[in-house]
């Protein structure tokens, strides 16, 4: 692992570290040094921009005490839900300018 590798995955262990700091008022028990391989491995699939958008999307779960080792775990299956879900926004906005188009055609007797 070269320097700024490793460097990129402590800054991303401290962005989840800020996180949960924020959610439980408390630092999480974690052991930078031995995590940073985690971080490092999710870092060479995921770009760091969209592995912080994931951990944000992570934090909005009701999971009880958001664990690292679950995160490093399912963060594929967390990449998929963030995907599903912004497909979902774009289409019920999609469906949304339909119904106002349709209601407004029918208001204006056009239907």
């Amino acid at each position: 692992m070269t320097k700024s590798e490793a460097n990129l995955a402590f800054a991303l262990l401290t962005y989840y570290a800020n996180k949960f700091e924020d959610r439980y008022g408390k630092k999480p028990n974690i052991n930078k040094y031995k995590e940073k391989w985690a971080a490092s491995s999710i870092l060479e699939d995921f770009e760091f921009d969209n592995a912080k958008l994931i951990i944000d999307y992570y934090f909005t779960l009701s999971k009880e005490g958001h664990p690292l080792s679950w995160l490093f775990n399912n963060f594929d299956k967390l990449k998929d839900s963030v995907e599903a879900n912004e497909q979902d926004k774009i289409l019920r906005a999609e469906r949304r300018a339909q119904t106002i188009k349709l209601r407004e055609e029918w208001l204006n007797g056009n239907a």
